[in-house]
């Protein structure tokens, strides 16, 4: 009798040392998808370079693991070419953060530039896919800009790189250190715009709002992983 309850008892034990072990890797599966961040961007330097640098911080402080957090082989350079991108890496949706990065970058009678209907079309076709969209307008540069300065008034890209090059020794490769303090800013300033559109006009129009950029809900996404 005596062994019979022993034996009943050690299955018990087991029985629910396998259910806690199930119950943790369903509680780490939970953890590693909430977490899990995949970022693809037109740019194929200062943007991915300035994520890599968050991702840096996030990983050095143990906020996430490497592999939870992706930035996209670049393979075009045009908002519809950036989603394809997204949308040809096998396992992107598996990311509970989707994210791609896009410029306006107007068409310039000097070449380059891309046109109205490859933006508009990237949007229309991100927001299908529930795939989060951070654009800048003229390009990327706007939100480095917003880290140093407020600009509320109409800027092409010519004028912005040359800005940020005489101002602050802007590289696209070799991005100027940024304390958090600029970045609160940048978010502040960048809230700011998207608010004078919105008061001005009744809504955002990303293709004409000239200054203006999302990329801040991307960085909110990434530092609010710093308290999970």
């Amino acid at each position: 009798m005596t062994r019979r309850k022993c034996a009943e008892g050690f299955v018990s034990n087991k029985k629910a040392r396998k259910q806690t072990k199930l119950n943790e890797k369903r509680k780490e599966n939970t953890r590693t998808e909430r977490e899990a961040v995949i970022i693809a961007c037109e740019d194929s330097v200062s943007p991915p370079l300035y994520f890599k640098n968050l991702f840096h911080d996030l990983i050095t402080n143990h906020a996430i693991a490497a592999s939870s957090l992706v930035i996209v082989k670049h393979g075009h350079t045009d908002p519809y070419g950036v989603l394809q991108d997204m949308l040809q890496y096998d396992d992107y949706k598996d990311f509970t953060h989707k994210w791609i990065v896009i410029d306006r970058d107007e068409e310039r009678t000097n070449g380059g530039g891309h046109p109205l209907e490859n933006f508009n079309r990237a949007i229309a076709e991100a927001s299908k896919k529930k795939i989060n969209v951070a654009y800048s307008n003229p390009c990327f540069e706007i939100w480095y800009l917003l880290h140093f300065e407020y600009r509320n008034t109409p800027i092409d890209r010519d004028e912005l790189y040359r800005k940020l090059v005489e101002e602050i020794g802007y590289s696209k490769d070799n991005l100027p250190d940024l304390i958090p303090a600029q970045q609160s800013s940048a978010i502040k300033y960048a809230k700011n715009l998207i608010e004078s559109w919105v008061s001005m006009q009744g809504e955002t129009k990303p293709a004409s709002d000239n200054p203006s950029t999302t990329v801040h809900e991307l960085v909110e996404v990434l530092n609010g992983l710093k308290t999970i």
